[in-house]
């Protein structure tokens, strides 16, 4: 009869210790976001969207040889002059390739970030950018520099 008792009063306190825990979270501030027209700041090292500015690229197959999934294709000519073009660290080179196509698809892409990291010149670039979905696969393939 006693076990009875005592069964009965662990029962009550598990319900009250869970009804605590429940009412802890309800009285609690709430961190909800309102999407559309509240966004999340990214942090500083958030690897979101590919961006490249073909102008500053030299053509160098870095970011190609690179890649682990195969997801950048460049196509070169040979520039009839010289053009100058900073690196990162502030030099000038020569490029001596002219980009007739850049493009990455980014329905393959992991976002590793290693064509960024490597890239001498700073072409390629990741941004905060984080609202990359598309209908269609046609859309996941970004062109930039098509001089055909």
């Amino acid at each position: 009869m006693i076990n009875y008792f005592k069964a009965i009063i662990v029962g009550l306190w598990s319900v009250v210790v869970g009804l605590a825990i429940t009412m802890k979270y309800f009285l609690a501030q709430k961190y909800t976001m309102q999407y559309p027209e509240e966004r999340w700041t990214m942090p500083e090292r958030f690897r979101g969207q590919v961006k490249c500015n073909a102008s500053n690229c030299i053509s160098c197959m870095y970011c190609v040889n690179i890649c682990p999934v195969s997801c950048i294709k460049l196509e070169n000519v040979k520039s009839e002059l010289p053009v100058k073009v900073t690196t990162k660290e502030g030099k000038e080179m020569n490029r001596i390739k002219d980009v007739t196509n850049f493009e990455i698809n980014v329905a393959t892409c992991i976002y590793c970030g290693l064509c960024a990291e490597g890239c001498p010149t700073g072409a390629i670039d990741m941004s905060h950018d984080y609202e990359i979905a598309c209908y269609s696969r046609k859309n996941m393939v970004y062109q930039w520099a098509d001089k055909k």
